[in-house]
């Protein structure tokens, strides 16, 4: 076979490794942004829920003073829908959606908190699937560089002695 096939075939491989984890961190990076603008959209500032999970029921005593915060990352996101399940459970009498009555009022609060559960849980997912996206591009734009600035010596040594 060519030599020169070797040769261009190692370049071509580095870089498409270091041009898909470049465009993957950046992908990843880009969508997290949208995230965090998505979440601050919505506008909610609340007590801090990682405050108030320390406390029995989700609930500050009187007198406790809880930062406000506005949910924009994963923590805070996991926090609060945290927090909303606390205080569902609370307002259920600890039941879940299938173990209340038909006729119980409680039902619909439960739906409602779901739905504002599932989101913020969806965006805390986000997070951590574009975090672990990031991870698989720098992995991939390290194998390229490596492949560069590594593997091509090689193959040209590995030739150059037949």
């Amino acid at each position: 076979m060519n030599k020169q096939f070797f040769i261009w075939g190692t370049v071509v491989l580095g870089v498409a490794f270091l041009v898909a984890g470049l465009l993957l961190v950046w992908l990843g990076y880009h969508q997290q942004g949208h995230i965090v603008e998505e979440l601050r959209n919505e506008n909610l500032t609340v007590q801090d829920p990682r405050v108030l999970l320390t406390y029995e029921g989700a609930r500050a005593p009187e007198g406790a003073e809880v930062p406000m915060v506005t949910i924009d990352n994963a923590e805070l996101a996991d926090a609060q829908a945290r927090v909303i399940r606390t205080h569902t459970l609370g307002i259920t009498g600890g039941k879940t959606y299938s173990e209340m009555d038909r006729e119980d009022p409680a039902r619909a609060t439960y739906i409602t908190s779901l739905t504002l559960q599932t989101t913020l849980h969806q965006a805390h997912l986000g997070f951590e699937i574009t975090q672990f996206v990031m991870g698989v591009g720098v992995a991939f734009a390290g194998f390229g560089a490596y492949t560069l600035v590594i593997g091509l010596p090689l193959v040209r040594k590995v030739i150059a002695l037949k």
